[in-house]
Protein backbone atom coordinates (compact mmCIF):
# COMPACT_ATOMS: atom_id res chain seq x y z
CA UNK A 1 0.00 0.00 0.00
CA UNK A 2 0.77 3.89 -0.80
CA UNK A 3 2.99 4.67 2.70
CA UNK A 4 0.67 8.16 2.28
CA UNK A 5 -2.41 6.19 2.07
CA UNK A 6 -1.57 4.20 4.70
CA UNK A 7 -0.82 7.37 7.21
CA UNK A 8 -4.20 8.81 6.20
CA UNK A 9 -5.65 5.02 6.60
CA UNK A 10 -4.12 5.06 10.20
CA UNK A 11 -5.06 8.37 11.04
CA UNK A 12 -8.81 7.48 10.37
CA UNK A 13 -8.48 4.49 12.09
CA UNK A 14 -7.59 6.59 15.75
CA UNK A 15 -10.11 9.07 14.33
CA UNK A 16 -12.71 6.91 14.11
CA UNK A 17 -11.32 4.74 17.46
CA UNK A 18 -11.36 8.24 19.80
CA UNK A 19 -15.05 8.69 18.31
CA UNK A 20 -16.29 5.55 19.70
CA UNK A 21 -14.43 6.06 22.60
CA UNK A 22 -15.93 9.39 23.29
CA UNK A 23 -18.46 10.52 21.20
CA UNK A 24 -20.98 7.58 21.31
CA UNK A 25 -23.67 5.98 23.10
CA UNK A 26 -24.81 2.75 22.61
CA UNK A 27 -28.19 1.89 24.17
CA UNK A 28 -29.26 2.38 21.34
CA UNK A 29 -26.30 4.27 19.16
CA UNK A 30 -25.92 7.78 18.98
CA UNK A 31 -24.04 10.37 19.85
CA UNK A 32 -23.75 11.70 23.81
CA UNK A 33 -22.75 15.10 25.29
CA UNK A 34 -19.56 14.37 27.22
CA UNK A 35 -16.25 15.62 25.31
CA UNK A 36 -18.27 17.79 23.30
CA UNK A 37 -15.42 20.31 21.71
CA UNK A 38 -13.52 16.94 21.83
CA UNK A 39 -15.77 15.04 19.75
CA UNK A 40 -16.53 17.97 17.22
CA UNK A 41 -13.23 18.75 16.59
CA UNK A 42 -12.95 14.49 16.00
CA UNK A 43 -14.68 14.66 13.37
CA UNK A 44 -13.28 17.30 11.78
CA UNK A 45 -9.70 15.69 11.46
CA UNK A 46 -11.99 12.46 10.17
CA UNK A 47 -13.14 14.80 7.42
CA UNK A 48 -10.00 16.00 6.45
CA UNK A 49 -8.39 12.83 6.57
CA UNK A 50 -11.24 11.10 3.96
CA UNK A 51 -10.76 13.88 2.23
CA UNK A 52 -6.53 13.04 1.97
CA UNK A 53 -6.96 9.45 1.90
CA UNK A 54 -9.16 10.31 -1.35
CA UNK A 55 -6.86 12.53 -2.95
CA UNK A 56 -3.73 10.14 -2.29
CA UNK A 57 -5.92 7.19 -3.83
CA UNK A 58 -6.70 8.88 -6.67
CA UNK A 59 -3.20 9.77 -7.26
CA UNK A 60 -1.87 6.47 -6.53
CA UNK A 61 -4.20 5.21 -9.51
CA UNK A 62 -3.51 7.76 -11.56
CA UNK A 63 -6.53 9.27 -12.40
CA UNK A 64 -6.66 11.92 -14.62
CA UNK A 65 -8.50 14.91 -14.32
CA UNK A 66 -10.31 14.54 -18.07
CA UNK A 67 -11.89 11.43 -15.82
CA UNK A 68 -13.60 13.19 -13.29
CA UNK A 69 -15.02 16.64 -14.85
CA UNK A 70 -15.82 16.99 -18.40
CA UNK A 71 -18.91 17.62 -19.51
CA UNK A 72 -22.47 17.28 -18.01
CA UNK A 73 -19.96 15.03 -15.10
CA UNK A 74 -18.99 18.12 -13.90
CA UNK A 75 -22.02 19.51 -13.58
CA UNK A 76 -23.74 16.03 -12.03
CA UNK A 77 -20.90 16.43 -9.18
CA UNK A 78 -21.42 19.58 -8.51
CA UNK A 79 -25.22 19.32 -8.50
CA UNK A 80 -24.82 16.08 -6.16
CA UNK A 81 -22.66 17.32 -3.89
CA UNK A 82 -24.94 20.36 -2.83
CA UNK A 83 -27.75 17.64 -2.96
CA UNK A 84 -25.70 15.96 -0.97
CA UNK A 85 -24.65 18.27 1.70
CA UNK A 86 -28.01 19.76 2.00
CA UNK A 87 -29.03 15.97 3.01
CA UNK A 88 -26.45 15.46 5.24
CA UNK A 89 -27.38 18.51 7.50
CA UNK A 90 -30.94 17.92 7.73
CA UNK A 91 -30.80 14.20 8.32
CA UNK A 92 -30.99 13.97 12.00
CA UNK A 93 -29.20 12.81 14.19
CA UNK A 94 -31.19 9.40 15.34
CA UNK A 95 -30.76 8.15 11.93
CA UNK A 96 -27.05 7.36 12.95
CA UNK A 97 -26.19 5.18 10.33
CA UNK A 98 -27.94 6.90 7.38
CA UNK A 99 -26.15 10.41 8.77
CA UNK A 100 -23.00 8.70 8.51
CA UNK A 101 -23.06 6.92 4.69
CA UNK A 102 -24.14 10.38 3.56
CA UNK A 103 -21.23 12.28 5.42
CA UNK A 104 -18.65 10.17 4.32
CA UNK A 105 -19.46 9.62 0.71
CA UNK A 106 -19.46 13.97 0.82
CA UNK A 107 -16.15 14.39 2.63
CA UNK A 108 -15.07 11.76 -0.51
CA UNK A 109 -16.66 14.47 -2.92
CA UNK A 110 -15.07 17.01 -1.28
CA UNK A 111 -11.37 15.26 -2.17
CA UNK A 112 -12.55 14.55 -5.68
CA UNK A 113 -13.20 18.99 -5.71
CA UNK A 114 -9.46 19.40 -4.09
CA UNK A 115 -7.92 16.80 -6.57
CA UNK A 116 -6.58 19.15 -9.30
CA UNK A 117 -5.12 21.38 -6.67
CA UNK A 118 -3.23 18.10 -5.37
CA UNK A 119 -2.64 16.66 -8.87
CA UNK A 120 -1.35 20.23 -10.04
CA UNK A 121 1.47 20.64 -7.04
CA UNK A 122 1.90 18.11 -4.61
CA UNK A 123 4.23 20.22 -2.30
CA UNK A 124 2.19 23.80 -2.69
CA UNK A 125 -0.96 21.45 -1.70
CA UNK A 126 1.00 20.39 1.59
CA UNK A 127 2.11 23.97 2.34
CA UNK A 128 -1.30 25.79 1.95
CA UNK A 129 -2.50 22.85 4.30
CA UNK A 130 -0.22 23.49 7.19
CA UNK A 131 -0.72 27.16 6.82
CA UNK A 132 -4.09 26.95 6.80
CA UNK A 133 -4.00 24.44 9.55
CA UNK A 134 -1.82 26.84 11.56
CA UNK A 135 -4.62 29.67 11.11
CA UNK A 136 -7.04 27.46 12.21
CA UNK A 137 -5.31 27.14 15.48
CA UNK A 138 -4.71 30.43 16.10
CA UNK A 139 -8.07 31.78 15.03
CA UNK A 140 -9.65 28.44 17.49
CA UNK A 141 -7.47 29.73 19.93
CA UNK A 142 -8.60 33.30 20.12
CA UNK A 143 -12.12 31.98 20.43
CA UNK A 144 -11.59 30.02 22.89
CA UNK A 145 -9.69 32.57 24.73
CA UNK A 146 -11.57 35.37 24.18
CA UNK A 147 -15.85 34.35 23.43
CA UNK A 148 -17.14 37.61 24.28
CA UNK A 149 -15.46 39.53 22.21
CA UNK A 150 -17.29 37.23 19.46
CA UNK A 151 -21.20 38.64 18.79
CA UNK A 152 -23.90 36.66 17.66
CA UNK A 153 -24.49 39.75 15.19
CA UNK A 154 -21.93 38.81 13.46
CA UNK A 155 -24.26 36.12 11.83
CA UNK A 156 -26.10 37.96 9.03
CA UNK A 157 -23.06 40.33 8.43
CA UNK A 158 -21.23 37.28 7.64
CA UNK A 159 -23.86 35.37 5.67
CA UNK A 160 -23.95 38.79 3.65
CA UNK A 161 -20.21 38.33 3.13
CA UNK A 162 -20.54 35.23 2.24
CA UNK A 163 -22.99 35.56 -1.05
CA UNK A 164 -21.18 38.27 -1.72
CA UNK A 165 -18.09 35.95 -2.53
CA UNK A 166 -19.98 33.60 -4.16
CA UNK A 167 -21.50 36.28 -6.46
CA UNK A 168 -17.65 37.90 -7.21
CA UNK A 169 -16.53 34.07 -7.90
CA UNK A 170 -19.38 33.55 -10.72
CA UNK A 171 -18.68 37.27 -12.48
CA UNK A 172 -14.70 36.39 -12.24
CA UNK A 173 -16.05 33.20 -14.44
CA UNK A 174 -17.10 35.89 -16.80
CA UNK A 175 -14.30 37.91 -17.22
CA UNK A 176 -10.93 37.80 -18.41
CA UNK A 177 -9.22 34.78 -17.24
CA UNK A 178 -6.01 36.61 -16.83
CA UNK A 179 -7.39 39.04 -14.66
CA UNK A 180 -5.64 37.67 -11.31
CA UNK A 181 -5.73 41.19 -9.47
CA UNK A 182 -9.59 40.50 -9.54
CA UNK A 183 -8.89 37.16 -8.41
CA UNK A 184 -6.45 38.08 -5.36
CA UNK A 185 -8.74 40.86 -4.21
CA UNK A 186 -11.68 38.25 -3.62
CA UNK A 187 -9.51 36.06 -2.70
CA UNK A 188 -7.85 38.32 0.22
CA UNK A 189 -11.46 39.18 0.82
CA UNK A 190 -12.67 35.32 1.57
CA UNK A 191 -9.88 34.93 3.84
CA UNK A 192 -10.93 37.49 6.09
CA UNK A 193 -14.14 37.07 5.97
CA UNK A 194 -13.50 32.68 6.32
CA UNK A 195 -11.27 33.82 9.42
CA UNK A 196 -14.29 35.79 10.98
CA UNK A 197 -16.33 31.79 10.33
CA UNK A 198 -14.03 30.25 11.83
CA UNK A 199 -14.31 32.61 14.78
CA UNK A 200 -17.78 32.68 14.72
CA UNK A 201 -18.33 29.15 14.74
CA UNK A 202 -16.24 27.97 17.07
CA UNK A 203 -17.99 30.11 19.51
CA UNK A 204 -21.11 28.53 18.09
CA UNK A 205 -19.34 25.61 19.62
CA UNK A 206 -18.58 26.72 22.90
CA UNK A 207 -22.43 27.38 23.58
CA UNK A 208 -23.67 24.79 21.84
CA UNK A 209 -21.23 22.13 24.49
CA UNK A 210 -22.72 24.48 27.51
CA UNK A 211 -26.33 23.70 26.36
CA UNK A 212 -25.74 19.93 24.68
CA UNK A 213 -29.62 18.70 24.67
CA UNK A 214 -29.36 16.87 21.06
CA UNK A 215 -25.96 16.76 19.95
CA UNK A 216 -24.88 16.51 16.06
CA UNK A 217 -21.20 16.22 15.93
CA UNK A 218 -21.31 15.42 12.37
CA UNK A 219 -23.27 19.35 11.44
CA UNK A 220 -21.12 20.63 14.03
CA UNK A 221 -18.13 19.72 12.69
CA UNK A 222 -19.08 20.28 8.78
CA UNK A 223 -19.52 24.56 9.58
CA UNK A 224 -15.75 24.43 10.94
CA UNK A 225 -14.83 21.86 7.75
CA UNK A 226 -16.15 24.00 5.12
CA UNK A 227 -14.50 27.54 6.76
CA UNK A 228 -11.28 25.66 6.83
CA UNK A 229 -11.53 24.13 2.99
CA UNK A 230 -12.60 27.73 1.96
CA UNK A 231 -9.67 29.17 3.36
CA UNK A 232 -7.30 26.68 1.99
CA UNK A 233 -8.55 27.21 -1.39
CA UNK A 234 -8.15 31.23 -1.16
CA UNK A 235 -4.89 30.62 0.33
CA UNK A 236 -3.95 28.29 -2.41
CA UNK A 237 -5.41 30.67 -5.33
CA UNK A 238 -3.23 33.26 -3.88
CA UNK A 239 0.02 31.20 -3.60
CA UNK A 240 -0.83 29.81 -7.21
CA UNK A 241 -0.85 33.53 -8.98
Amino acid sequence: MNKEILYYAILIGFTVLGIFTNSLDFNPIGFQCDNYVLNTYLYFILSWAIVMATNSTLKSKNVKLSDLFSGPLTILLFVGSLALLMAVYFTPPKMFFTKHILYITQMVLFGLFLYPYYLNNKNLFHHIGITTLLMLVILSGIAFSFPYLIKNSWGMYLFIGLIGIIIARFVEMFIKKDNKKYSRVISYVAIVLFSLLIMYDTKKIIVNANNCVNPDYINESLGLFLDSINLFQNNYILSSN
